[in-house]
């Protein structure tokens, strides 16, 4: 009775963490404006404005998941927000599981409750995969660690987790060369049977690949049928092309890598000893490895794996972008597995230490300790840790005294272990690591806040939102200086159709050269372009210009209010244009129409039209012609000194399908118009 008490207590203290964690993310991520560009936009748009099957990006179950925030209307940032605190706290039971496994339930209490107040937590605020990717490792972990080599069954669930943890972000298949080694390991020191260990690798990849592949055609179609998707496919190519680029890149690779074995010394000095520690004793012993040594040697793998894998990434990515360099730290590449270090320490303590063992603890803390005291002395320069890429090495160095106190402190939790690993686990799980935590989490916040007051793209995508609806939205083109800020106005507008210009600051830009079929222009700064009587609308920092000007009216789309104020004897459009119905089409433009001016029309006729004489009506301007049943360019010069407002075309003989006999459609149909652009001509 007193252990079931204990247990529902220990339960409702998790409960507890959740809830309160949960709660915790909801209030700090209200209120901010969105503010990762273009990463947010990319997947804002794949989720929600597009076929998933033309997603650059494999993640197919998390846009699948994410497409729901389209119910939340404009506030599907917002239900974002919600989904991503969601899946964080949910992985709370799965740390304190696995950390139960090597520690009691205070530590594993404490660790889970630092793995929710993390500074990774801040991707909450962002339409990005990670919180749900966090989620997703964490299941898979708790799966890795529950897994027996004598059962291949739990191997293939492993697999079958980890192939859905590639559909959320596919960076999961980069580290399945870490988890082939652990399992070889594993299934040859239980069973001492290398079949075991084929048995259970080949359980672990066939069901890694039937979840990755199966869930990604039912998603996407055939196009889901692909390791890295086109995005990623792009960039791994670039690596193979030719010897010098290879050389390039492995040079570039070693200058990050070293940039990230810095910081993981900084943040994870201990954590990363011991697993080093614990997996070569490992390998000295041919006695089957227990729970504590586990975790050990997967931790160990997995960061050796991640790390020089995410310094070839950047390293092939460097000038792609302005934001792109070698000095750029893409943690979030592994961060989500800091948890697992702070278990490891965890298991430590309840460890006895031994003479021999101290030698080999001295010799690993002074190895770890070298390139950390380097990072101290350097403060990680040349690297430039950013809160999005990296917000642990951010939270810690971005203010010197908290830089130096925090990394020293893990130096002595280190010295200590070296001493007696009971000693330096306490001082890093009860000390170094929540402290750390709640100060890098407090500069994080206090950065995220930062965004809670509006910009100039902010501004300009929400009224361009307000002011325009969502079809005319498509035919936006968003000008400017900053692409980062271009794609967060974007964000703001939803439509996958807008269409960016890339200026500099002082380019007088026109609206020559603009892609066809748009007829709004968005120019963010502080150049107003010469609207020459087109309507414009300027704000500080913006300005949204008509370009239409209602010269331009393409029949497959409806008519903009805004152009032309009444449309009579014109259907619904549809794919190639729009039919007449009727004796006439009139248009009653909003502005007079040029007092000289050419006539641009794309039409056809319908039946008994064909080859007789349709009159068009323009200003003084009366002109005649014919029609075959295939869309043909006509030109007309008109004369308007009266500035007339409307056209009207007079249809000779308005006729219904059904009365030729061609179906039930009862529509006088005559002329079927496809495009009408009006030219002005000066005199």
């Amino acid at each position: 009775m007193t252990r079931l008490t204990q247990q529902n207590r220990n339960a409702y203290a998790l409960l507890a963490v959740i809830a309160l964690a949960f709660l915790a993310l909801l209030v700090k991520n209200s209120g901010l404006y969105p503010f990762v560009f273009g990463d947010e936009y990319t997947y804002s748009r794949y989720a929600r404005l597009q076929p998933l099957s033309e997603s650059l990006i494999p993640g197919y179950l998390y846009l699948a998941i994410y497409r729901l925030t389209s119910h939340c209307g404009t506030d599907f940032l917002g239900c974002a927000r919600i989904l991503n605190a969601l899946f964080f706290v949910a992985s709370a039971p799965f740390i304190y599981w696995v950390a139960r496994r090597v520690a009691s339930f205070v530590p594993s209490l404490l660790i889970t409750l630092c793995a929710m107040a993390a500074p990774i937590n801040a991707y909450t605020a962002h339409f990005m995969p990670e919180a749900m990717y966090f989620f997703g490792f964490w299941v898979f972990a708790w799966c890795l660690t529950r897994a027996v080599a004598e059962r291949w069954t739990d191997w293939g669930i492993a697999g079958f987790i980890l192939g859905c943890t590639a559909l959320v972000k596919p960076h999961s298949m980069l580290f399945v060369p870490a988890l082939l080694i652990y399992i070889g390991y594993l299934s040859t020191r239980t069973t001492e049977r290398p079949v075991s260990a084929v048995r259970n690798i080949a359980a672990f990849l066939i069901a890694g690949l039937i979840a990755k592949f199966a869930f990604s055609l039912l998603i996407a179609g055939p196009a889901g049928l692909t390791f890295f998707g086109p995005s990623y496919n792009r960039i791994a190519s670039t690596t193979t092309t030719g010897l010098d680029r290879v050389i390039e890149l492995v040079q570039l690779a070693l200058i990050s890598l070293r940039g990230h074995v810095l910081s993981v010394c900084l943040l994870m000095a201990l954590p990363v000893a011991i697993g080093l520690q614990r997996g070569f004793s490992s390998l000295r012993t041919r006695e089957c490895p227990d729970a504590a040594r586990r975790l050990s040697i997967l931790a160990v793998l997995l960061l050796a794996n991640l790390l020089p894998v995410v310094a070839l990434f950047s390293a092939s990515v460097v000038n792609s972008s302005v934001f792109e360099s070698i000095t750029r730290l893409h943690m979030r590449y592994y961060d989500f597995m800091f948890p697992l270090l702070w278990i490891v320490v965890a298991s430590q303590l309840a460890t006895t230490a031994t003479a021999t063992a101290g030698k080999w603890r001295l010799a690993l803390a002074v190895v770890i300790a070298l390139p950390t005291l380097y990072g101290i002395a350097t403060h990680m320069e040349p690297f430039k840790p950013h809160f999005i890429d990296g917000p642990e090495i951010f939270g810690l160095t971005v203010q010197p005294l908290t830089f130096y106190v925090l990394s020293i402190s893990g130096l002595i939790a280190l010295g200590a272990w070296a001493w007696s690993p009971r000693l330096g686990a306490a001082l890093f799980i009860y000390g170094v690591m929540p402290v750390t935590v709640l100060t890098s989490n407090t500069w994080i916040t206090k950065e995220q806040r930062i965004h809670k007051t509006p910009d100039v793209y902010d501004q300009a995508g929400t009224f361009a939102r307000e002011y325009l609806n969502a079809e005319e939205r498509k035919h936006v083109v968003v000008i400017g200086s900053d692409m980062g800020g271009m794609l967060k106005a974007t964000f703001y507008m939803d439509s996958a159709d807008i269409t960016h210009v890339e200026v500099t600051e002082d380019n007088h830009y026109d609206f020559k050269g603009l892609p066809a079929h748009k007829n709004w222009v968005l120019s963010i700064g502080q150049y107003v372009p010469y609207a020459n009587g087109r309507p414009q609308i300027i704000m500080p920092g913006f300005t949204l210009t008509n370009i239409e000007d209602g010269r331009n009216l393409d029949f497959r789309f409806p008519v903009s209010p805004r152009v032309v104020t009444r449309v009579s004897g014109l259907w619904t459009p549809e794919v190639w244009g729009a039919w007449s119905v009727g004796d006439s089409v009139s248009l009653d433009f909003a502005r007079p129409l040029p007092e000289k001016f050419r006539l641009h029309l794309k039409a056809s006729a319908f039946g008994p039209n064909i080859g007789k004489d349709f009159i068009l009506h323009a200003g003084e301007s009366q002109k005649a012609f014919t029609l075959t049943d295939q869309a043909a360019d006509l030109v007309f010069d008109i004369d308007n000194t009266l500035r007339a407002t409307s056209i009207r075309i007079d249809v000779p003989a308005p006729t219904s399908p059904a009365q030729m006999g061609m179906s039930s459609d009862d529509r006088k149909l005559g002329l079927g118009l496809v495009t009408l652009s009006i030219e002005p001509v000066e005199r």
